[in-house]
C-alpha cells in the first residue's frame, strides 16, 4: 500500500518558517537569528561545515531541542505550542541513527510502528526491496550502509507531509544513492516537503530545489540551485599551440574581472571564472589555441567559494 497522496499544490502554502530563530548551548552558539521559509513540495537541502548547524536546525525543528529565542513552525503549527501536532506531520532520519543491535529489522519497524501510524506492511517490503536490505537479519549483524536503509524505510513508509533527513546517504553505495534520489521525487510528487543535509555536493546538485548554505550557525546564501551553479566558479585550462605564449595568456586572465586562481605551467595555463565565459573567449581567441578545456559548473565549487567569503585575488602562480 502506498503512502497517501496530499492536494495541495506545490508553493502554495508555507512547510516551515523560521523568525529569528536562535539556539545557545551556553556560550556556544548552534544557531543564530535563522530566517527562512521552505514552501510546500519543494526539497530543501542544508549545505555546511561540520558544526554549521545543520543538526540543530532540524532538532529544533521537530521540538528535540527548544530554542533560546525565536520561532519556527511546521505547516502553521508552533514546534513549541503544538509540538504534538508538528511532529505528527513529519518523519525524520537523525544523522547518528541507531537500532537495537538485539532486533531484526522488521522488529526494530514494527517498534516503531507503534508510535506512528501509515506503516504499512506493504510498503515495507517494497521499500525494503528497492534498498536491497534483509529486514530479517539482526540489526547489529548488519553494516552501516544496511543499517542505514532501515533508517530511510522508516523515513519513507509513513505518509509524512514534511520528511526531514540528516545526512540520509551516510553509507550508502553510489547505486543506492541513485535510488535516494528516486524515493525523494517520488515523496515529492506526492506532495510532501523535503528537508535534508548533505555533504555530498552532487546529490544536493542532483535533487534540491533551493540550498541553505549555513556557517557558524548563521545563514549565508538562500538560493535556488540553478542560481548557485550560474554563479559558482568553473575550472578551465587553455593550451596554447607556442609555449612562449603561457606568460602573456596567464597575465592577460589575470586581469578579466570574473577570472580567478591563475596558474602558469610548462605547457598549459589553469585558471577559474564565475558568470559569462564570453571575455575568457574573446581574450583567449586573439593567440593560437591548441585546446580550451571548460568543466561544468559544480555546487561543490559554490560551496566551498561561499565559505571562503571574498573572491581570491587574481594573481597568477606559477606551478611546478
Amino acid at each position: 500500500m502506498m503512502p497517501e497522496e496530499y492536494t495541495a499544490e506545490r508553493g502554495a502554502e508555507t512547510a516551515v518558517e523560521a523568525r529569528s530563530l536562535t539556539k545557545a548551548y551556553g556560550k556556544v552558539t548552534g544557531v543564530a537569528d535563522v530566517n527562512l521559509t521552505i514552501a510546500a513540495g519543494e526539497v530543501m537541502a542544508l549545505v555546511g561545515a561540520n558544526g554549521a548547524g545543520k543538526t540543530t536546525l532540524m532538532r529544533t525543528l521537530l521540538d528535540l531541542i527548544r530554542p533560546t529565542s525565536g520561532s519556527i513552525t511546521v505547516f502553521g503549527h508552533s514546534t513549541t505550542r503544538e509540538s504534538v501536532q508538528a511532529r505528527h506531520l513529519c518523519s525524520y532520519l537523525p544523522g547518528d541513527f541507531v537500532i537495537p543491535p538485539r532486533l531484526t529489522g522488521y522488529q526494530a519497524i514494527r517498534r516503531y510502528s507503534f508510535t506512528r501510524s501509515g506503516m504499512h506492511p506493504g510498503r515495507i517490503d517494497e521499500l525494503a526491496a528497492r534498498l536491497d536490505v534483509d529486514l530479517s537479519r539482526r540489526v547489529g549483524d548488519l553494516s552501516k550502509g544496511n543499517r542505514q536503509k532501515i533508517g530511510l524505510v522508516l523515513a519513507f513508509a509513513p505518509a509524512a507531509r514534511l520528511v526531514v533527513l540528516d545526512e540520509p546517504t551516510s553509507g550508502l553505495d553510489p547505486l543506492l544513492q541513485r535510488t535516494f534520489a528516486t524515493l525523494v521525487s517520488e515523496a515529492v510528487g506526492r506532495g510532501s516537503t523535503v528537508l535534508l543535509s548533505s555533504h555530498v555536493m552532487s546529490e544536493v546538485q542532483q535533487i534540491a530545489d533551493r540550498v541553505i548554505l549555513l556557517r557558524n550557525g548563521s545563514v549565508a546564501v538562500v538560493d535556488d540551485v540553478s542560481n548557485l551553479l550560474v554563479r559558482s566558479r568553473r575550472r578551465a585550462q587553455v593550451r596554447p599551440a607556442h609555449p612562449s605564449d603561457i606568460a602573456a595568456i596567464a597575465e592577460g586572465l589575470a586581469r578579466i574581472n570574473a577570472v580567478t586562481d591563475v596558474r602558469a605551467g610548462e605547457s598549459l595555463v589553469t585558471f577559474a571564472h564565475a558568470g559569462s565565459i564570453d571575455p575568457v573567449l574573446k581574450f583567449v581567441a586573439s593567440f593560437e589555441v591548441e585546446s580550451l578545456d571548460l568543466a561544468h559548473a559544480d555546487l561543490d565549487d559554490a560551496f566551498f567559494f561561499g565559505q571562503s567569503g571574498d573572491a581570491p585575488p587574481s594573481a597568477v602562480v606559477p606551478t611546478s
